[in-house]
């Protein structure tokens, strides 16, 4: 159903104007069904034609439970994820995925990964939103089919690349601490403590993470947030975020309130959303596409945490016309994240 919002501008005297929202159902149905085609028979998600990135697919699955009926496909990707687990990889690390190449039927491991915390965290993540469905098939999956034991693992992969400074680095062969990733890290350890309680019933193995959690968010608040500016650095150790820099610098300010680090609604999380609108004032019209060609949905679901439900209206009308409703649909650089952010802030405002 296609609602409007009703604001008046000053001009030269009142000019009333409509700012229509779109038709979120439509949005989440068709993204759906482009997502579907992305799924291969054994349930693996493309990133691209020839890639499969276990990362950026579990954004994607994340996103594709708000379609009620595609429970089975994210089901059989997670079912993917568990047959793909290394033991150990090349790191000494248990319960990491690599990166696939796919080419003509046949799925070829790269042997590496592009971090190993967030592809973690972010799965940990998609169990706890399977979980939350309430669907009786789905928590049976979550607590008999991937089990305790495999969300432990997956878990311990966080807490294992965990600093003293409470941040976690991306890989042993890649000691950054991203604001992004911990953001992403926050939430996993999060959700999996939560899980733990109502699947398992297991208090102990949720206060574990819940420590973790907390430590990591205090290493966000401590040695990436700067009271003086009201921004976070993109990682420890790097200059001043330059907010005229789209990513990581600019977008990055948005990742503690869109994973839960502060609060949506805090005056830190306010503020992020603000400096990155100032520096990007066009962000619903892709104006930041002059340094990166994805259309980045997730900024959109960090506006509408803000409340700011006319430019997210706006920018799901660009993305209609650049990627919904065009022949092909979904052309690149539309890929499975994107759709499962996409499909998310669609949801949230049907």
């Amino acid at each position: 159903m296609i609602k409007c919002l009703i604001s008046l501008l000053f001009a030269f005297g009142f000019a009333l104007t409509q700012v229509c929202a779109q038709d979120y159902s439509s949005n989440l149905a068709k993204t759906s069904a482009w997502l579907k085609n992305q799924q291969l028979p054994d349930g693996a998600i493309l990133y691209s034609a020839n890639e499969i990135n276990p990362y950026f697919a579990n954004l994607a699955a994340i996103g594709w439970l708000q379609d009620q009926s595609k429970t089975p496909q994210v089901e059989a990707w997670m079912q993917w994820y568990i047959n793909h687990l290394n033991w150990p990889d090349y790191n000494g690390l248990y319960g990491t995925v690599y990166n696939y190449t796919y080419s003509n039927g046949v799925e070829t491991s790269t042997n590496s990964y592009d971090s190993a915390d967030s592809s973690a965290a972010t799965f940990l993540t998609l169990a706890d939103a399977l979980y939350n469905t309430g669907n009786l098939g789905a928590r049976s999956f979550v607590e008999n089919t991937v089990g305790e034991y495999i969300l432990n693992v997956t878990g311990n992969i966080v807490t294992g690349l965990q600093q003293s400074n409470g941040l976690v680095i991306a890989k042993p062969d890649y000691q950054i601490e991203y604001l992004m990733d911990n953001s992403e890290d926050y939430r996993g350890l999060e959700d999996l403590a939560n899980l733990a309680i109502r699947a398992w019933n297991d208090a102990g193995t949720a206060s574990w993470y819940q420590a973790h959690a907390a430590s990591i968010q205090f290493g966000i608040q401590s040695v990436l947030y700067t009271s003086t500016t009201k921004l976070y650095y993109p990682y420890a150790g790097s200059s001043a975020p330059n907010m005229s820099t789209f990513y990581p610098d600019a977008v990055s300010q948005l990742y503690p309130a869109v994973q839960g680090v502060v609060t949506a609604s805090s005056k830190q999380a306010k503020n992020s959303y603000i400096a990155f609108s100032n520096a990007w004032p066009g962000w619903t019209n892709l104006s930041f596409s002059s340094q990166t060609p994805f259309p980045w949905a997730v900024v959109s679901y960090a506006a509408y945490l803000d409340g700011n439900t006319p430019s997210v209206n706006k920018y799901i009308a660009t993305i209609q016309k650049e990627y919904v409703n065009v022949t092909p649909d979904f052309p690149w650089p539309f890929y499975c994240s994107e759709a499962g952010w996409f499909m998310r802030v669609n949801a949230m405002l049907q």
